[in-house]
Formats: C-alpha cells, sequence, structure tokens
C-alpha cells in the first residue's frame, strides 16, 4: 500500500488503505512517499557512511562500541559486530550495525533526561557513542538528520492509526500513538550493513533483541532470521547494494579537507535478484517487498498489534542474501531502521495494563 506525505498531512489517507496496509490479512508496510526534497541525499549519504564505518579496522571499530560485559544488552548503543547471540549459541557476524537513541525532541546525547528508575535499561537509555567527526566527517549530522525526517514522518502515519483507532476500539485515547512517536525516548536507530557473503557460507543468525522474534525458517533467510519488529511503527529506507571490491575507496585515504564523505556507486539492482526484504502472511505466503529509492516504509510492530487490539497486525519479515558472490565481486547490502517505541511508563497493553517497560523486558527474556 502506497500513501504520500501530503495525504497524510491531510489527514485523506483512507481507513481501506490502512487496513490493506497494517489490518488482519496486510502484509504490515506501508509506503510513504512525496517526502521532503533533502531524503535522497540524506538517504545516499548515510548508507555510504555505513560502508566506510563497517570497513575500519577492527581496533578502532572498537573504540566507539559498548562492551556486552557492562550489561547482555548494554551492545545496543554504538558499533556491534558479533556480539549479538543467536539462539544455536552462535554469534552473529554477518552483518553490523551502529545503534543510536534517538530522543529527538531533548537532544540525541543527554542521558540525564531518562529516569534514575530505568537505569537498568542501557539499551534504551545509554549515551550515543559517536565516531570522532575527523574520522567520519559529517556522519553524525547526517544520522541525526535523517533519523528525525524519518521520525516526523513516521508521526504523520501514527495521526493515520489514530483517527482509525478513535473511530474503531472503544476508549481509544485521541492521538496517543502519535504522542508516543514524537515524544518517546527510547525510540531506537540502527544503520545496518549486511556483509559481503561467501561461498559455502549460510548465514543462522537471528536479529537483535529488540527486533526481533525468530520464527521457523524455511532456509530463505541467510542474511536476517524470520522475526517481528516489538515496536509500533519501523521505518525503513529502501536498502542499497555496493561492490566493496571495486568501489570503496580505503578509508584512511580521503582527502581530510572533505566536509563529508562521497557516494558509493550503488549498483543498480542486487547481483541477485532473489536478494532483499520478504514478507511472510498469516496464510503462510511469502512475498518479496521492494521499498521505492524516494520512500520511506513503516512496517508494524508488536507494541501497535497490543496497542490496537489486534486491529492493525506485526507481520513475519527476513532478509535474504541470495548467491554468494562471484568473479571477485563483494556485495554488501546497507539500510536503515528506525524503531519508534513507547515511553517505559506507556500502558501498551490495556486488558493487563503492560507497561513498555515490562514488556521491553519480556522480549530480553525471549532471547536468554
Amino acid at each position: 500500500m502506497i500513501a504520500s506525505k501530503p495525504d497524510l498531512l491531510a489527514a485523506s489517507v483512507t481507513f481501506d488503505i490502512l487496513e490493506e496496509a497494517f489490518g488482519q490479512s496486510s502484509l504490515g508496510i506501508l509506503i510513504v512517499r512525496g517526502l521532503p526534497p533533502q531524503f535522497p541525499d540524506l538517504r545516499l549519504r548515510l548508507l555510504s557512511y555505513a560502508s566506510y564505518l563497517a570497513n575500519l579496522p577492527s581496533h578502532i571499530l572498537g573504540t566507539f562500541a559498548i562492551f556486552a560485559s557492562l550489561h547482555p544488552l548494554a551492545y545496543l548503543t554504538g558499533w556491534s559486530h558479533g556480539k549479538e547471540a543467536l539462539k544455536n549459541g552462535s554469534y552473529d557476524t554477518f552483518k553490523g550495525s551502529f545503534y543510536v537513541n534517538c530522543r529527538l525532541h531533548h537532544g540525541f546525547n543527554r542521558p540525564e533526561v531518562i529516569d534514575d528508575a530505568y537505569s537498568e535499561y542501557p539499551e534504551l537509555t545509554a549515551s550515543n557513542v559517536w565516531p570522532p567527526e575527523a574520522l567520519l566527517p559529517g556522519f553524525r549530522e547526517c544520522f541525526e538528520e535523517l533519523c528525525t525526517l524519518t521520525i516526523d514522518t513516521a508521526a504523520l502515519v501514527a495521526r493515520a492509526c489514530d483517527r482509525y483507532a478513535l473511530a474503531k476500539i472503544e476508549g481509544y485515547e485521541p492521538g496517543y500513538l502519535e504522542r508516543i512517536v514524537r515524544v518517546s525516548k527510547t525510540t531506537k536507530a540502527r544503520l545496518l550493513h549486511y556483509f559481503p557473503t561467501k561461498a559455502g557460507v549460510q548465514a543462522d543468525q537471528s536479529e537483535s533483541a529488540e527486533t526481533s522474534n525468530t520464527l521457523d525458517g524455511d532456509g530463505l533467510n541467510d542474511w536476517c532470521t524470520t522475526h517481528i519488529d516489538h515496536g509500533c511503527l519501523t521505518g525503513l529506507t529502501a536498502a542499497v547494494y555496493i561492490d566493496e571490491s571495486a568501489h570503496l575507496p580505503p578509508i584512511m585515504d580521503l582527502p581530510e579537507s572533505k566536509s563529508s564523505f562521497p557516494y558509493l556507486p550503488f549498483l543498480p539492482t542486487p547481483p541477485d535478484p532473489e536478494s532483499g526484504l520478504y514478507i511472510r502472511s498469516r496464510t503462510g505466503t511469502i512475498t518479496k517487498v521492494t521499498i521505492p529509492a524516494d520512500c520511506l516504509a513503516f512496517q508494524t510492530g508488536e507494541c501497535l498489534q497490543l496497542i490496537t487490539g489486534g486491529k492493525f497486525q506485526a507481520v513475519p519479515h527476513f532478509v535474504r542474501a541470495g548467491r554468494a558472490s562471484v568473479n571477485g565481486r563483494q556485495v554488501a547490502r546497507n539500510t536503515l531502521a528506525v524503531f519508534t517505541q513507547p515511553g517505559f511508563d506507556e500502558i501498551v497493553d490495556k486488558s493487563t495494563v503492560k507497561t513498555y517497560a515490562q514488556f521491553s523486558r519480556e522480549v530480553a527474556e525471549r532471547f536468554k
């Protein structure tokens, strides 16, 4: 389903469109077009940074990583690679992530705005750990600007959901979801770099604790196994594919005078047409979803399902790598996901008076 930002602003997105996008027989995804003119540049720059970042020497990457020894989920801030334990006992080495806590209207780097009562949630309350500006010029500014644009757009989608819920759900609080998206201090962004696949290697992995719920796999989900998101709305950019063996200049060789890094030359299509994002419907049908480059996609999460009493449903999805690189090509996939999540004290399940703090701990327990 597709909606435009002007239609969202005008409150003219119909209930039928919302049901087709998020309802009980939907794929749980809405594409939003008509974004601000700066969006294409921000997307290409940030997804270029993802490859530059992931190809830094490990001893440098370690300076803006938080080690899991401090807390089981502490690695969910800053750079993370090979720290996420999977259900089979192995660790996820097939993708690297840079996590940012998006306290949009409170400052991206102000831990003091979080109540001390929630210090046990470092994955959501820790100060962000940024690479030095001299190392990745413009990275932080680009990241924050694209996150801000994505969250502001998510708030418009939330406003449309509120109109629907107010009409369909008895006792629904007007403006509830939009308020959550706009003022929450727990929203998390994840810049993802899926490393080039290698011949003979079959990934067996799942998403991180705040984004995934592993389901029965089918052998296709080798870059990111089948999972549902746990927040309200997940904003996604279209992914890019980069042949890093051909196009990635050594980061240390770039001129120091550059205020930001140049775009990398992206492949026009994935090297394997079967690569990409797939959604598994409630009937078991698997559908490949392509997000247009000039659009954002918004997927439903488990909190939205709870808040709407099941009117809107979280839908399982996965990412397929396709065939391994051949002829010396080293093709990586980069994308950004922004997980809008309720504040700790927000009630996400009225039937049990469950708060988001309680729900997030239940999610964490699933991965122990």
